[in-house]
């Protein structure tokens, strides 16, 4: 009974004069969006609605990866793979049967760290977008891969996003990201005073995300908060849609992971793997993308909260995934039905 009343949510949003009329902001059309959206055929094959990959999870920390990818397979992406250190793969393994998790990472603990490189190099080839950071701990022999790992990624073209504990890498060395304009990067309050501060940007300023933005050379930065501010350093994007009002830890990597699969939904939309009127420019992919997925997180959340209040969890987001999807987008999409028999 509750699920049919909730999938019958008429959308809310907060309203915020202030920062939009500040910062000259706007919000894309819904339609706009569902554009990026694979439409589901039967001419369709596995990797066609998108390969992504996580780069995260150590001993410590193995919910954040599994929570990136996840979000993805809920979504829609045909394949997610999970990139982490050794002590985390038995973990990660027993969460879901439906993630690829590939313990390639090797913390200062765990030796050889000879031949890492090569054993991601080909995984990387098959990807259509990578998340990294979420669950990578602050271990300098991860923090060293995972700067291979971007410049790698980079070299090749793919969008990235970047979250957690990649962005203190971002903050040692800004360089790794400059001007990649596929690149969104989701921080939160303390990681972007930090972000500012290493790139002399007065994070208090009313334009801060702008400025940031266009300090790392036009990538995407999504500012996380009460709401969401989304700018590539010349458009801004404000994302008011309702959240729940819980803060639990784990929300940011189902947003990393739904961000993943609308830039990979993005990289084939640009190749025309779907027929379409290619109305979008392909400039605009990445910042659309940022936006779809802090809406359906954002929504995801509240429908989460209005089920379980004060003891919503990450876990209870993630389930609400799907049906933040539908809520948003299903009366939008030409999917295609199975015959009955």
């Amino acid at each position: 009974m509750q699920r049919a009343f909730k999938r019958a949510y008429t959308s809310v949003s907060f309203m915020a004069p202030i920062i939009a009329n500040k910062m000259s902001s706007q919000q894309p059309r819904l339609q706009t969006l569902a554009q990026l959206i694979p439409p589901l055929t039967y001419d369709m094959h596995k990797g066609d609605c998108g390969r992504i990959a996580t780069l995260g999870g150590c001993d410590e920390y193995t919910g954040a990866p599994y929570f990136v990818a996840s979000t993805a397979l809920r979504l829609g992406a045909d394949l997610a793979y999970i990139i982490c250190e050794k002590d985390a793969a038995s973990v990660i393994k027993g969460y879901s049967p439906d993630i690829i998790v590939n313990p390639y990472l090797r913390s200062t603990a765990n030796v050889p760290h000879t031949g890492i490189e090569e054993r991601i190099a080909p995984l990387l080839d098959k990807l259509h977008a990578v998340s990294m950071g979420s669950g990578l701990g602050n271990d300098p022999a991860l923090h060293k891969t995972v700067r291979w790992a971007i410049q790698a990624a980079r070299e090749r073209g793919l969008p990235l996003v970047l979250d957690a504990d990649s962005l203190a890498i971002l903050g040692d060395s800004p360089e790794l990201i400059h001007g990649h304009r596929t690149a969104v990067l989701t921080p939160n309050a303390p990681e972007f005073t930090r972000l500012c501060k290493t790139l002399g940007v007065d994070s208090t300023a009313e334009e801060a995300t702008q400025k940031l933005a266009q300090r790392l050379g036009g990538v995407t930065v999504v500012r996380k908060g009460k709401v969401d501010v989304i700018t590539n350093g010349d458009r801004v994007f404000v994302c008011d849609e309702v959240g729940g009002l819980r803060r639990c830890g784990g929300q940011g990597d189902v947003l990393s992971g739904a961000v993943v699969t609308f830039l990979a939904w993005g990289e084939k939309y640009k190749s025309h793997a779907w027929k379409h009127k290619d109305e979008i420019k392909h400039e605009d992919v990445t910042m659309l993308a940022a936006y779809a997925a802090c809406m359906l997180t954002r929504h995801a959340s509240f429908l989460a909260y209005d089920d379980c209040g004060r003891s919503t969890q990450s876990s209870n987001v993630l389930e609400q995934v799907d049906m933040a999807f539908d809520n948003k987008f299903d009366q939008l999409l030409q999917a295609v039905k199975p015959s009955k028999l």
